[in-house]
């Protein structure tokens, strides 16, 4: 089964508490996706094999939710815990500084040694 943008996104509300979508719009976590590819790019180059190397890195608008995650399926869990702790460093009333800096150290340390 194909992982989507939009899946992604509701898993990340889950982990965020923010199911009924009052904190987090689908751009404030597009936004967030497309920092996380870049991240990846700039860690990890391998991982955008499939996209070719010199190729701009993709990026996403709020309606792109059926969009099938851009690359490989491994690096799904890495930057989900990115999104989740993007989204927690630019909450104010809600935020949990220690649980933001875990998840994005979470982030490097897996996508770091996860196998392309």
């Amino acid at each position: 089964m194909a992982l989507t943008l939009g899946g992604m996104f509701a898993e990340a509300r889950r982990l965020l508490s923010d199911d009924d979508k009052t904190r987090y719009t689908d751009a404030d976590l597009a936004s967030a996706l497309n920092d996380a590819l870049l991240q990846v790019r700039a860690k990890r180059p391998d991982a955008f094999t499939g996209i070719g190397l010199r190729n701009p890195v993709p990026q996403f608008i709020e309606t792109d939710l059926a969009e099938t995650f851009p690359i490989d399926q491994v690096f799904y869990p890495p930057v989900l815990y990115y999104l989740v702790g993007i989204c927690e460093t630019r909450e104010d009333t809600y935020g949990n500084d220690a649980r933001a800096v875990s998840l994005t150290n979470k982030f490097v340390a897996q996508l770091l040694k996860a196998a392309s």
